[in-house]
């Protein structure tokens, strides 16, 4: 038999796999001329409705959120009324802490455009033009949507770039402005640790992945070896031990059945799988009342201890009868 040698390093590697966290990227300033802490210069936007001028000051008692978009390529729009659709979903996060909102279109999108970004995102807070580049030539925004978070003193306390997670992001920094939540809070909610599995874990999950549709292909019994192969591998993957309770239950096997699925949900006590697996073996399995009932029965066959009757072999005989017609 040939015995498989892995260098020193290899192993170290593999070990140290179980514990690396992979976190995810936050959305980067995306502002040129303006950085965090800056007092907000003066803008000037045009209300898209009456093209009447607008100037946001540094100084407004109230936090402000600018949200910066453009319509003029696909891709822009359609992260643009993604972004719009996210911050409308969520007007009372806003409204509750007094936030004021501001779409910006930069890009100087047609009127039609425009009334069609606003239809399909339905936002029922101020839109504006720029008709002086102000959000260029001032803030250098250079990522498009992006969002400029204001608070109650003027001072730009966060500017940031499209992400598909960029609502969360905005929810957690404005949270952390208005001391509702830590830094460390917001980061641990944002950025869980993703762990890394080791190569006999990823192959465990192969395994009860083949297993699953052997099960498909009514093989069962290739399935419980299979399943078992996995635990050889990973002996704590709880999804291949309820799996292998629910196919014993199947085989009538309520012992193992009940060894496996306890084992796996005492890991993860609300797989569902597992819950409607334990509810099926109750109402099937044998509690010591039933037990001892049985055992007072009458029965033709004193070698059976009372645990099985005529009817038990008649409906054994069925099914034999049934897999040789099949």
């Amino acid at each position: 038999m040939r015995h498989r040698m892995y260098s020193l390093p290899l192993l170290t590697l593999t070990l140290l796999l179980t514990v690396i966290a992979v976190p995810r990227p936050t959305p980067a300033f995306s502002f040129m001329y303006v950085s965090k802490d800056d007092p907000l210069p003066a803008l000037t936007f045009n209300e898209f409705k009456t093209d009447n001028p607008v100037t946001f000051e540094k100084s407004t008692n109230r936090p402000m959120l600018f949200v910066f978009w453009g319509a003029d390529v696909p891709e822009k729009k359609k992260r643009s009324i993604e972004v719009l659709k996210n911050i409308q979903a969520s007007r009372s996060f806003f409204d509750d802490r007094n936030i004021t909102l501001a779409a910006i279109n930069t890009q100087f999108d047609s009127p039609d455009e425009i009334e069609e970004v606003m239809a399909q995102t339905n936002i029922d807070f101020p839109v504006y033009t720029d008709p002086n580049s102000d959000a260029i030539k001032k803030l250098g925004v250079f990522v498009m949507p992006s969002v400029l978070i204001i608070n109650s003193a003027g001072i730009i306390f966060e500017g940031l770039g499209y992400s598909r997670t960029l609502i969360e992001v905005i929810s957690g920094e404005i949270q952390v402005m208005l001391n509702e939540k830590t830094r460390e809070e917001v980061e641990a909610k944002l950025h869980p640790e993703v762990i890394v599995r080791t190569t006999a874990q990823r192959r465990a999950k192969i395994d009860y992945n083949y297993a699953r549709n052997l099960v498909q292909r009514k093989k069962v019994d290739s399935a419980i070896e299979k399943l078992h192969e996995a635990l050889e591998k990973d002996a704590e993957f709880a999804p291949a031990m309820i799996e292998l309770g629910c196919l014993y239950i199947k085989q009538k096997n309520f012992v193992e059945a009940e060894k496996y699925l306890e084992e796996g949900l005492a890991i993860i006590p609300g797989f569902e799988r597992g819950l409607t697996c334990r509810e099926e073996l109750e109402s099937k399995g044998t509690t010591p009342q039933q037990e001892e009932a049985l055992e007072k029965k009458p029965t033709l066959d004193p070698g059976s201890w009372g645990f099985f009757d005529a009817g038990d072999d008649e409906e054994e005989d069925e099914d034999q009868n049934e897999g040789n017609q099949e």
